[in-house]
C-alpha cells in the first residue's frame, strides 16, 4: 500500500516519546545494540575521513589522482550516511555533527565562503577552519573542491585549501567517534529505552525525506540544485545508503523489530521489514543522476515513488508500531518547515 502526497508536503513530526510497558535492563546496558551500532559507524566514518585527508594530500603532492580523491570522498560520504540526521543519543556527538555537513545550502553559501577563503593571501590549515563557517569545514566543502566547475586541484592554492578542509573533517570525525565511546543510554529508565530507539529512527527518516522533498520542490517545478550531492551527481547513491542505514537500525539487536516480535506482533514486524526493502529497491540504479532525472516526467515520478515509500514507513512507525509498543507519539506544533 502506498500513500500519494504532494512532493513538498513533508511529514514533519517531532516526537516526544515514552513507553508505558516494561523492558529488560539489558536493553540499556553497556552492550546496548543501538549504541554498539553507532560506535561501529562512527569508527568507520573516522577511518574514511582520515583516508580522504591522506588521499587529498597525496593529490597535492602528485602521488594520487583526482579520481582517487573523488573515490575517497564518495566512501566518506557513504560512511557518513548512517550518522546523518542523528538527533538522539550523545550530546557531544551532536555538537560535532553540525560541522560535518552544511545542508541544505539554498544560497550556495559553501561556494561563496570557499571563494572568499581563496581570495585571501592566507595559507589555510585545518585548525584555522575551526573558526570559520561550518560551510567550509565538512563534506560539502570537499565536494565543491573536488567537483565544482570552478574547482581545480592543479591550482596550488585550491589544493592547499582542500588539504585543510579534509584535515579539518578528519579532526571532527575523530571527535565524533570519541563522543560515541560512552553509552548515552546507560542508566536510562527501561520505560524510556524503546522510545529513544523509535525516536532515533524517526529523526533520521525525517532527514532523509527532506533530502528528497528539497530537490522535488513543487510538482512541475523541481529544484535539482537542492539535491544533497548535486555537484558530484551522487545523490541517489547516498539516498540508497541512507535507507540501508535505517534498515540496519530497525533490525539492530534490541531494536524495534525485535521488540515487535517479542510482543507477538510478527505480521507488523514483517510488513515494516518488507517496506524498508521496498523503499531501498525503489531507488533507481540505472545510472541517471537525480539532477537529470528530475527534468523528466518519468524520472520525477520515480522519485515520488521513493518518497511515498518512505512516507508509508513514517506513518506506520508513528502509528501501528508505536501503538503496538505502547509508545505515545507527541506532535510538536512548533516543529515544521
Amino acid at each position: 500500500m502506498r500513500f500519494r502526497l504532494n512532493a513538498v508536503a513533508v511529514l514533519s513530526v517531532s516526537a516526544t516519546l515514552w513507553l508505558t510497558g516494561c523492558l529488560s535492563q539489558t536493553e540499556t546496558g553497556p552492550n546496548h545494540g543501538l549504541w554498539q551500532l553507532q560506535k561501529q559507524r562512527s569508527e568507520h566514518f573516522k577511518q574514511t575521513a582520515a583516508q580522504l585527508a591522506s588521499t587529498t594530500a597525496a593529490v597535492c603532492d602528485d602521488r594520487a589522482t583526482l579520481a582517487e580523491a573523488r573515490a575517497a570522498w564518495q566512501t566518506t560520504m557513504a560512511a557518513w550516511m548512517p550518522l546523518q540526521g542523528v538527533e538522539k543519543g550523545s550530546e557531544q556527538a551532536l555538537a560535532q555533527s553540525w560541522r560535518i555537513q552544511f545542508y541544505p545550502d539554498k544560497k550556495n553559501t559553501t561556494g561563496r565562503k570557499i571563494n572568499a577563503l581563496l581570495a585571501t593571501d592566507k595559507t589555510w590549515q585545518a585548525n584555522d577552519l575551526a573558526e570559520q563557517s561550518v560551510a567550509v569545514q565538512g563534506v560539502g566543502a570537499m565536494e565543491w573542491l573536488l567537483y565544482d566547475a570552478q574547482a581545480d586541484m592543479r591550482d596550488a592554492k585550491q589544493c592547499q585549501l582542500a588539504k585543510a578542509v579534509s584535515g579539518r573533517l578528519s579532526q571532527t570525525a575523530s571527535a565524533l567517534n570519541e563522543a560515541w565511546q560512552q553509552n548515552p543510554w546507560q542508566g536510562l529508565p527501561p520505560s524510556m529505552a524503546m522510545a529513544e530507539k523509535l525516536g532515533a529512527l524517526n529523526h533520521q527518516l525525517d532527514y532523509v525525506m527532506k533530502k528528497l522533498s528539497n530537490p522535488l520542490g513543487k510538482p512541475g517545478f523541481p529544484n535539482p540544485y537542492q539535491g544533497e550531492a548535486w555537484r558530484s551527481r551522487h545523490s541517489l547513491a547516498l539516498l540508497g545508503e541512507s535507507i540501508q542505514a535505517m534498515q540496519a537500525m530497525y533490525h539492530a539487536d534490541g531494536g524495534i523489530e525485535q521488540a515487535l516480535r517479542e510482543r507477538g506482533f510478527e505480521k507488523v514486524a514483517d510488513r515494516v521489514s518488507e517496506h524498508w526493502q521496498l523503499a531501498y529497491d525503489s531507488v533507481p540504479t540505472d545510472g541517471v543522476p537525480l539532477f537529470e532525472r528530475l527534468n523528466s516526467v518519468d524520472g520525477y515520478r520515480d522519485m515520488l515513488t521513493v518518497y511515498n515509500n518512505l512516507e508509508y514507513l513514517k506513518l506506520v512507525l508513528n502509528g501501528q508500531v508505536a501503538q503496538d509498543l505502547g509508545i505515545v507519539v507527541g506532535f510538536n506544533a512548533t516543529d515544521g518547515d
